[in-house]
């Protein structure tokens, strides 16, 4: 299946996704209505975000201190403030930022955003969960857009986030990467054990031939089972 995915579908619904992004659109999920302009990553292209949120929607998340790595539009911020969570969003793109805090006040929900590279510029404080859609595609991005898909020729950005993480984290904080097949999970699982990060997979899901995971990690040794 995966094979006919590739050689089937996958071209063209490429070159429909590019031809679809060059405008500004608007994405719902449940009640939640996102404007997405030029620029930043949408939602609904690309099956993580998704497959997330459904895992998102059977998980307590009332009254838990979230931290959204990489908010983009801000869908999985708000979802999360949706359910009366305490949300801190973060993004590196200066666009997604700024349409983050546009969506929140467009769908009267309270959140903090703030434009950082990670956590260079977040306050100090811990999070009892960490939401992270990331990019894993090993290549430097060219501009503030990319950020959003090439994690640096040799996945520094894992490097960095895990490096920072633990000065936001307690041993009670649980870190979901939704990640999938195409990326190169053992180095991903490398970087985060060389930090003192324990991964499990908690959550698997096919979408289209691909399979796509959801990751816990935790800081020291855990694991869910």
């Amino acid at each position: 299946m995966r094979t006919l995915y590739q050689m089937l579908l996958l071209p063209f619904y490429r070159v429909w996704a590019l031809c679809y992004v060059t405008r500004a659109r608007t994405w719902q999920w449940g009640t939640l209505r996102l404007q997405v302009p030029v620029g930043v990553f949408h939602p609904g292209i690309y099956f993580s975000t998704p497959i997330f949120l459904r895992f998102l929607e059977k998980m307590p998340l009332k009254g838990a201190k979230v931290l959204d790595v990489g908010t983009g539009s801000g869908v999985l911020a708000l979802f999360a403030a949706q359910q009366s969570a305490r949300v801190t969003a973060i993004d590196i793109n200066p666009l997604a930022v700024e349409t983050a805090r546009a969506n929140a006040a467009a769908n009267g929900l309270s959140l903090q955003v703030v434009h950082s590279d990670l956590m260079d510029a977040l306050p100090a404080g811990t999070f009892e969960l960490v939401l992270i859609n990331p990019p894993y595609y090993p290549r430097l991005a060219a501009h503030d857009a990319e950020y959003a898909f090439f994690a640096g020729a040799q996945l520094e950005y894992f490097d960095k986030l895990f490096q920072q993480l633990p000065a936001f984290s307690t041993e009670n904080t649980k870190t979901w990467l939704i990640l999938s097949e195409d990326c190169d999970y053992l180095a991903i699982h490398r970087k985060a054990t060389l930090h003192g990060f324990s991964m499990d997979i908690i959550h698997r899901q096919k979408k289209w031939g691909e399979l796509f995971f959801v990751a816990e990690a935790r800081l020291g040794n855990y694991n869910s089972k």
